[in-house]
């Protein structure tokens, strides 16, 4: 299964594609991103600047969106799975 940024990167370059930006140079030219860091986001292993990932999901219509994930706590984990009693 595919990690996340490798998932992301794939997005990433069919959507430059997709848009007309036919290498990544030309699309580093559009958003002032260096095309190093546009290749890193493609393959995934990019560990740089969230405002060069912005520039970059600005240019290809996409942004990123958060959200707070829960874990359960102890309590919900007893709740789910109760002992038995023997």
């Amino acid at each position: 299964m595919a990690s996340h940024e490798q998932q992301l990167g794939r997005l990433l370059a069919e959507r430059r594609k997709a848009l007309g930006f036919r290498t990544q140079q030309s699309l580093a030219d559009a958003t002032g991103v260096q095309r190093a860091r546009i290749s890193a986001m493609e393959n995934g292993r990019y560990t740089g600047r969230v405002t060069d990932l912005n520039r970059v999901l600005a240019a290809l219509g996409l942004e990123m969106d958060f959200r707070v994930t829960s874990r359960p706590t102890l309590d919900d984990l007893e709740t789910l799975f109760p002992e038995d009693e023997d």
